[in-house]
């Protein structure tokens, strides 16, 4: 393949090395058809890919997906545990874990795995017009739909699932035989695509975002004369991201199909999430954990109507899921594995960690601080800034938290050990004194046939006491 990104290139190369006019020529046409940087006349893929799935639109339009896979393995229960926000978002993005699936089972180089597929670009106008029309005043181009509510979304990804199923069925990945189908992501599977996904190690999706600092602006439109200019940019014009996604920080911020919760799945729920920066934001404000609560609806100031919530900074782009049990054959499959899951992979899983013992919680959060000590080790020892002391210093602080998770264990045992011997005194003496209860009335019953008052007092007295006690 020729290494040309531009007829430009291929001319001074051809001025350079003196070759014959036919040589010239034949180079030219050679190039056109083999080299993915002069393949941009596509119209729905400016950036090609081998294996980009592309979905057919009307007019001759497309609409092209990046796979996105989990990374672990091909059970029914392959879920992949990652946590979600960065400290540098304050309260409303604090680090919070969440286990991720896929849609389809796709067949690796290392195997077989999970996959969903996201939108390589953000919807374009020529896109959403091709289904929508095209309105008056706005210009049909490789710029991102903006300004839709969320109701003209849901709107416009009805109506292409109705023409998706009647003119490109075929074309539609499926899983359990069945079709999938088009909707907007979740906050999870927006964020973990966003980081890289299974395709960066666990330092590289950790970090603010997926690309070198210095070259933020050649993978992301942000404010300022250095990247926007402020003004909004056509779709996969600069560098996609390690999945080959184009545009997911910046830009226009996307719309989700997750509702707004302070921690991400708990507490009250509000507007829906819209993820990542626009043309608008500042470039060191941009991260992939960056969330913004977007209303559904919004007054109008000036008539004091209520209309549909609507942004020039706000775009989406699609998601290809499937259902969890298309057919009855996969839902057999899932039950009969169900138990192993549970008692297996599933206990290290938010939603088990969530109702577990302490000390189960801080296996968890242990094996969580370790594998993060582990990595700064090694960076450390990459940059050549750690001292044989410091490097005993961080391998004390290892075994401190193994330490730690040990005592937690051994407190839980001791404490459980203290609460049976206190529940089986308690239930000795509840034994003893409910046995004295029938004598007292049996002696009650005597004393008033022989008229005792004073007796009787007393012997109620007692009784009282010893219910109180029981």
């Amino acid at each position: 393949m020729y290494p040309f990104s531009s007829l430009h290139q291929i001319i001074m190369w051809q001025i350079k090395t003196k070759t014959t006019v036919f040589s010239f020529f034949f180079t030219i046409i050679l190039a056109l058809w083999m080299s993915p940087g002069l393949a941009e006349q596509q119209p729905g893929n400016p950036q090609p890919l081998d294996d980009d799935i592309i979905l057919p639109m009307p007019g001759g339009m497309t609409m092209v997906f990046r796979p996105v896979c989990i990374g672990a393995g091909s059970g029914s229960y392959a879920w992949r545990r990652f946590r979600v926000g960065d400290p540098a978002g304050g309260y409303k993005e604090s680090p919070t874990g969440v286990a991720l699936g896929g849609a389809f089972k796709v067949r690796e180089e290392s195997g077989e795995d999970w996959c969903y597929y996201i939108g390589k670009y953000e919807i374009s106008e020529q896109q959403l017009f091709a289904l929508l029309g095209t309105p008056a005043g706005y210009e049909n181009s490789r710029y991102p739909a903006r300004n839709l509510s969320w109701f003209d979304v849901q709107d416009f990804i009805h109506k292409y699932n109705s023409w998706l199923y009647e003119n490109g069925l075929q074309d539609i990945p499926k899983h359990g035989g069945v079709p999938g189908y088009l909707r907007l992501p979740t906050e999870s599977e927006w964020e973990f695509a966003a980081r890289g996904g299974s395709e960066v190690d666990g330092a590289g999706f950790d970090r603010k975002t997926p690309y070198p600092a210095k070259k933020l602006a050649e993978y992301e439109w942000y404010s300022g004369p250095k990247s926007s200019h402020n003004k909004v940019k056509k779709s996969g014009v600069l560098k996609p991201n390690v999945l080959g996604i184009h545009d997911m920080l910046g830009n226009v911020a996307e719309m989700t199909r997750s509702l707004y919760q302070v921690e991400y799945y708990q507490g009250r729920s509000g507007g829906y999430v819209a993820r990542g920066g626009h043309f608008l934001t500042d470039g060191k404000r941009l991260r992939s954990s960056l969330r913004v609560e977007q209303e559904f609806y919004a007054m109008n100031r000036k008539n004091k109507k209520l209309s549909p919530g609507k942004k020039s900074t706000l775009g989406f782009r699609l998601l290809l899921s499937s259902l969890v049990f298309p057919n009855r054959q996969v839902s057999s499959q899932m039950k009969e594995e169900w138990d192993v899951y549970r008692q297996g992979v599933a206990k290290t899983l938010p939603a088990a960690v969530s109702t577990s013992s302490i000390s189960d919680r801080t296996k968890v959060s242990g094996t969580d601080a370790a594998s993060y000590l582990e990595r700064l080790k090694n960076e450390l020892n990459l940059s050549g800034a750690i001292s044989e002391n410091v490097g005993q210093e961080l391998d004390n602080l290892a075994a401190s938290l193994a330490e730690i998770q040990f005592t937690i264990r051994q407190a839980e045992k001791d404490s459980a050990y203290a609460w049976v011997k206190i529940a089986s005194e308690q239930a000795f003496f509840i034994t003893r004194d409910a046995r004295k209860l029938p004598l007292l009335q049996k002696l009650m019953a005597s004393a008033r046939k022989s008229g005792r008052k004073k007796i009787i007092k007393k012997y109620e007295a007692r009784a009282a006491e010893i219910q109180h006690n029981i």
